[in-house]
């Protein structure tokens, strides 16, 4: 159900007959199972000729038209849309902890069938990353030869998109999102749980109220005579403040949250040069995202770890 809301959200942000908006659409028609719906709302965006605006949202929507076609009993329509994302990301995997078997099954079999083909793609793909970096450094310097180039995929987890204070921006690669959610959550939450601790410090679960000697004064729970000493008005000061800056701190989380699940990407590319040097960004965006990122890599069994790379 969240991920439906989510994408909800993201189509009712986005101007109505955007390319956006209608991935949105489409998005959510998926997620609800709508294959029929999916498939209509979608090939508009990729057929003729590609409406999307980024390569991670193609992906996405040949992934989703592949799925979508293959429970529609539309295999040849499926098997297409699987090769087109292969031809634009030869080293996509299928997650087996969160797709259907039957989809894993057959997408393999595509994978296996485009083998050759997805070398030399892969081939022809590093060398013209070499090309463009040879570019941005100046054409007087070297080229690297991209066999000197090791080159892995490292699958992201999505829960740690659902984890507050930053970490799903982090993970995404938008680092300044990630601290100002950081700094902001940390701020609200300090404020909240200080103000808590300091009116149970100062006045106990239930303060008493203290009247003072004043003249023609009548407060709430005081004599004629008498008004409320500044112990009370003090401790409501503090249960406002408390929830203040609490309500505050969760509306900033779920907004970090549902922000950093709009964003998420499953699949990162890390580059890294054989002969010592630093990595290499493979795209500028997932060259941010592996600089400050907390990553939890599955190879460590049923459990995971995370870690933060500066």
């Amino acid at each position: 159900m969240a991920p439906v809301v989510l994408s909800l959200l993201l189509a009712l942000a986005a101007p109505a007959g955007t390319p956006s908006h209608e991935f949105a659409r489409g998005k959510i028609a998926f997620q609800r199972a709508e294959y029929t719906r999916a498939i209509e709302i979608l090939r508009p965006l990729l057929y003729p000729e590609p409406r999307l605006e980024t390569e991670g949202e193609m992906v996405q929507a040949h992934r989703m038209l592949g799925v979508a076609h293959l429970f529609a009993h539309q295999n040849d329509l499926a098997a297409e849309e699987f090769r087109k994302l292969l031809q634009l990301r030869p080293d996509f995997r299928m997650d087996t902890l969160i797709d259907p078997p039957e989809v894993v099954d057959f997408f393999n079999t595509i994978l296996e069938q485009q083998a050759a083909e997805l070398s030399a793609l892969e081939a022809q793909r590093r060398e013209a990353e070499a090309v463009a970096a040879r570019r941005r450094r100046g054409a007087n310097e070297p080229c690297p030869d991209p066999t000197t180039i090791d080159r892995r995929t490292v699958r992201l987890s999505r829960a740690v998109s659902f984890i507050p204070f930053g970490a799903g921006q982090f993970q995404n690669g938008q680092s300044r999102k990630g601290w100002g959610f950081f700094a902001a959550e940390t701020s609200l939450g300090a404020i909240s749980l200080g103000a808590l601790i300091t009116n149970f410090a100062l006045y106990g679960a239930r303060p008493t109220i203290r009247c003072e000697p004043a003249a023609n004064a009548q407060d709430e729970g005081c004599s004629p005579g008498y008004k409320q000493g500044p112990d009370r008005s003090r401790s409501e000061l503090l249960t406002k403040v408390q929830l203040v800056s609490g309500g505050l701190f969760f509306a900033t989380a779920i907004w970090g949250v549902t922000d950093a699940i709009l964003n998420f990407e499953p699949e990162i590319v890390i580059e890294t040069p054989l002969d010592g040097r630093p990595p290499a960004r493979s795209a500028e965006r997932r060259g941010q995202a592996l600089r400050v990122a907390p990553a939890l890599f599955p190879e460590a069994g049923m459990g995971g770890s995370l870690a933060f790379r500066f």
